[in-house]
């Protein structure tokens, strides 16, 4: 049999995973709007500390056997980082988000578009960066093209 196919925002399966996405675009758009650009913004700097019991929202339900995608999105491993107002840094901290869950992730890389999303309502200047990541991304694709 082979891999699952992407996951549909519209599916009503996926809510946890939209959950989930809107927890990781949230958690960027505040590492953004206090000046940080991490410089190496993947899923694997990213961790998920379980909800304090005052914290945790409604339990939805679990598929049997799932892991746990509840808890706070903390983002680690700040080697890479710098601290200034770029907007296409930010923008390619997004881009490089992106190109991992593509790679990393592929059944949730449709969900990408909420992440951004929920960047957007936690950082006021998100429009300038989402018009800077799509520029980023039109460099990426010309550099892959051409090798």
């Amino acid at each position: 049999q082979g891999r699952a196919g992407p996951v549909a925002p519209d599916d009503p399966s996926a809510a946890r995973a939209v959950d989930l996405m809107r927890r990781i675009g949230a958690a960027v758009g505040r590492l953004h709007k206090v000046g940080v650009v991490h410089g190496d913004l993947t899923t694997s700097n990213m961790m998920l500390r379980p909800w304090a019991p005052a914290q945790a929202p409604a339990a939805g339900p679990t598929e049997e056997g799932a892991p746990s995608l509840e808890g706070e999105i903390v983002i680690i491993d700040f080697g890479l980082s710098s601290q200034g107002s770029a907007d296409e840094d930010r923008a390619v901290d997004l881009y490089v988000l992106e190109r991992a869950f593509g790679s990393t992730h592929p059944r949730a890389e449709t969900l990408f578009a909420v992440v951004l999303e929920a960047y957007g309502k936690a950082y006021k200047s998100a429009p300038v960066v989402l018009k800077k990541l799509e520029d980023v991304r039109l460099r990426g694709r010309k550099r892959s093209m051409l090798g």
